[in-house]
């Protein structure tokens, strides 16, 4: 199993066990095989496998219990549902929404961004980054930038409780009209794990935005990443008028 271009063998390990749980490889006996069969199957110490069902145990996926072996935790149900054929992504699911802001800072746009924004090189931007979650189980991470050129303070009227939207609409006069999305698959890296409560090299459905006024022009880009077994996604087509 051993790889010089890939990730840590526990890594791998957990990556592994992790799928086959979801996939309910384990459903009839509950529990994971023991260590030294493990050991066998990766050929791997120990130790590695210990440090994989450690992570597992981490994330919430499996208990260990003392002389008894280590258990899959009951299967968590989707906790919502993203609809992405409108304009906003909104999640409908039982439980308190929140969103956390995680890093907001202005930055001065370099050629990629002024390009993407249309905005001179070297303008202000605002880069904002949050944490979707219901019921404090994280959903989704957003990154948007803003053109402070076109809408100066808006990063100071930005809160955890605050629509985005919602002051673009009221402050800037702003009328949505058209949102461009691509949609692709990434991964977690150490950071977004660690925001997501997921492992690492974890599967993400990505969506990248692009959201347009009533006059054509370019409101925000935003980047949402989705964890897909917490999620699902759906999307409405409408037969034109």
């Amino acid at each position: 199993m051993k790889d010089a271009n890939s990730a840590p063998l526990h890594e791998q390990i957990r990556t592994l066990l992790m799928h086959e749980i979801e996939d309910g490889t384990y459903a009839s006996s509950g529990k994971l095989p023991p260590e030294p069969e493990l050991c066998a199957r990766f050929g791997v110490s120990r130790i590695t496998v210990r440090r994989a069902v450690a992570d597992l145990e981490e994330i919430g996926l499996v208990r260990r219990q003392q002389g008894r072996g280590t258990f899959v935790s009951p299967a968590r149900d989707v906790l919502g549902t993203m609809s992405v054929g409108g304009f906003a992504d909104k999640v409908v699911g039982e439980g308190a929404k929140s969103r956390t802001i995680m890093k907001a800072e202005v930055l001065d746009a370099d050629e990629r961004r002024a390009a993407r924004l249309g905005v001179p090189l070297g303008s202000p931007t605002f880069r904002l980054v949050r944490v979707f979650a219901l019921d404090g189980i994280p959903l989704s991470i957003d990154v948007s930038r803003y053109s402070l050129l076109r809408f100066p303070g808006f990063d100071r009227k930005i809160a955890d409780d605050i629509s985005t939207y919602q002051v673009l609409r009221d402050d800037y006069g702003v009328e949505f009209s058209e949102m461009h999305r691509e949609i692709s698959v990434g991964f977690t890296n150490a950071q977004t794990a660690d925001w997501l409560q997921r492992p690492e090299r974890d599967p993400l459905v990505v969506i990248r935005k692009r959201a347009m006024d009533q006059h054509g022009e370019l409101v925000h880009t935003s980047r949402v990443r989705v964890v897909p077994s917490r999620i699902r996604l759906q999307v409405v087509s409408r037969t034109p008028d």
